[in-house]
């Protein structure tokens, strides 16, 4: 081969493998510019977000935070006062409990052991009404024992501006349950503990309230649970008197302002169910009849229903609590809603704390307090139209006849009626509408009204009353008159659930005493619903109308029980001495 033509092929040899790697870098390129594409893409996505730093409280706003927390333990006391100061007597006495050395049972209890009883603890309010001789703090609290003697038990009560606690013992220990009802062993049975404030307070607080109040064994002890004293004036109410004495001696109706009138509910335990349709019906219904505001508790409830009692607390007619069971079950949804239904017992004990927590937080903003379900309304009948002339009504029968007691009733308590299922055929008035409010539509109630003290509901006088039943008052202070029972021409609580024992068709009479409030009353629940965001929540269908009226049923006492309740009217209470 000539050195020429190896030259050639050398060349065209070069050539090829240049072009090839050409070809090469080319493939490469664009195989660069598509697999990147993809790979920025998940690159992109798998980027974390940004940190974002959540800013740890301090001082005032770590104070409001544990408030919100535990609000029944004076975090700010403790941070601005107690602590810097060291409140104490001295080193070995009575040093003021850290927030951080509390026995909590739960969210809303505090434990306290004293010899074998074990108390959990719940809400403290000062007690200066008139029919109290001496100021007094009250705790409102469970233990595990009933109808046995307590033990010695001091409170110590903190005053801000000094820094010893003022020593006293507990006097009262108040039941708030009747044993013949019912008991069992390890229950939590509810108590209202006094501890009467001295009159003899150092000058420095003599016209000092108590901040809060904590329980020992002996007085130097350093406690574990401590609780915020409640006493809520309102502001500028003006005094509100039914009936005042006249120059001879006798009493004489005379209201000079608006009766105030606020109604408790005892915690909502609906997880379920829809009801909020019907509640909205109940919570504008009792505005119409003179509710000035509404205070419920709550375990757990249906998202829609929560959005109504949102609404409601927004407007300011509502004051809504959690609240969780004495007992320290978790609280956990279906578990505690299926412990209510099951363990009856439980649930009536635990559903005294809301009532008279209700009381005592309320009982200086209001004239009387009213402990109803979302399935009762205390309807005035006759002349009467709102609840302020059931009052008046019955102050005026009491003089009429000559008696004493006008204006010092511990209470004055409606008579049951049943108001059942069944919708009467529209004839000669109004068409029954497919939409109709279920108050409306719902007028057949049972002839004969429940017997005196049967199922019944009270108005209670909050200048007298010192425990409470759902059903009726069970202690009252001295200077106080007996319960009274209302006439039923005068007012009857409008019961709408069915009775325990089968009826005929024969046994109902048409009842339309809640049309006398048709218009504004229908006027009131549109104007929520417009305010709503979505009025689709609204109950229609009928397997869940049925549903909401189980449920309303299962919250109800049996006819035993009710019997059992019933055992305290026929012998009532005697009343409690000042203390």
């Amino acid at each position: 081969m000539s050195t020429r033509g190896g030259f050639v092929r050398l060349t065209l040899l070069v050539s090829a493998a240049l072009f090839a790697l050409l070809l090469l870098l080319n493939a490469l390129h664009r195989s660069d510019q598509l697999v990147p594409t993809r790979g920025a893409a998940a690159a992109q996505k798998a980027t974390p977000p940004p940190v974002q730093d959540v800013v740890e409280p301090i001082d005032e706003a770590l104070v409001r935070q544990l408030e919100q927390e535990l609000p029944e333990v004076d975090y700010g006391l403790w941070y601005r006062v107690a602590k810097p100061l060291a409140y104490k007597v001295n080193s070995s006495c009575a040093a003021y409990p850290d927030p951080l050395d509390l026995h909590l049972h739960n969210i809303y209890w505090q434990t306290f052991l004293n010899a074998n009883v074990t108390f959990q603890l719940y809400a403290a309010y000062l007690d200066q009404r008139t029919a109290v001789k001496h100021r007094t703090v009250r705790i409102l609290a469970t233990a595990n024992q009933i109808g046995d003697a307590f033990p010695a038990t001091h409170c110590q009560l903190w005053y801000e501006g000094h820094r010893e606690p003022i020593f006293v013992k507990v006097n009262e220990f108040l039941s708030v349950w009747v044993k013949n009802w019912g008991h069992q062993p390890q229950l939590s049975y509810p108590h209202l503990l006094g501890c009467p404030v001295p009159e003899d307070l150092p000058p420095n607080i003599y016209d000092s309230l108590p901040r809060t109040v904590s329980l020992v064994v002996e007085r130097c002890h350093k406690a574990t649970n401590s609780l915020r004293v409640h006493f809520e004036l309102p502001k500028q109410r003006p005094s509100s008197t039914i009936s005042t004495t006249n120059g001879h001696g006798s009493n004489v109706a005379n209201a000079t302002a608006p009766l105030s009138f606020g109604v408790c509910l005892k915690g909502f335990d609906f997880p379920y169910v829809d009801l909020s349709e019907r509640l909205i019906e109940w919570f504008e219904l009792q505005r119409l009849l003179g509710a000035t505001r509404v205070y419920a508790y709550m375990y757990d409830v249906h998202p829609s229903v929560q959005r109504v009692l949102d609404y409601y607390q927004r407007t300011g007619y509502l004051e809504l609590r959690p609240l969780t069971l004495a007992n320290g079950m978790p609280r956990l949804r279906h578990y505690q809603h299926m412990l209510l239904q099951q363990r009856r017992l439980v649930k009536r004990l635990n559903e005294l704390i809301p009532y008279n927590d209700c009381f005592y937080r309320n009982m200086y903003r209001h004239d009387y307090l009213l402990n109803v379900d979302v399935d009762e309304v205390i309807m005035p009948l006759g002349a009467q139209r709102t609840w302020q002339d059931v009052v008046e009504r019955a102050h005026q029968l009491e003089l009429a006849k000559g008696g004493k007691c006008a204006g010092r009733f511990t209470s004055l308590c409606i008579i049951n009626a049943y108001f059942t299922r069944v919708v009467p055929e529209a004839h000669n008035h109004e068409e029954q509408e497919a939409g109709e409010l279920y108050v409306l539509q719902h007028t057949l109630r049972h002839r004969n009204h429940s017997l005196p003290g049967r199922a019944t509901k009270c108005f209670h006088n909050t200048r007298y009353s010192l425990t409470l039943h759902n059903h009726f008052t069970l202690k009252w202070l001295t200077g106080a008159c007996n319960p009274r029972t209302v006439n039923t021409t005068v007012a009857q609580m409008q019961h709408y659930r069915e009775p325990d024992k089968k009826y005929e068709l024969a046994d109902l009479v048409e009842d339309r005493s809640a049309w006398r409030y048709a218009e504004a009353l229908r006027a009131a629940v549109e104007q929520v619903w417009l305010h709503l965001d979505d009025v689709q929540g609204q109950t229609s269908d009928a397997e869940e109308q049925s549903a909401l009226e189980e449920a309303l049923v299962e919250e109800h006492e049996t006819d035993l029980e009710q019997q059992q309740q019933q055992q305290m009217m026929l012998h009532p209470p005697v009343p409690v001495a000042r203390k």
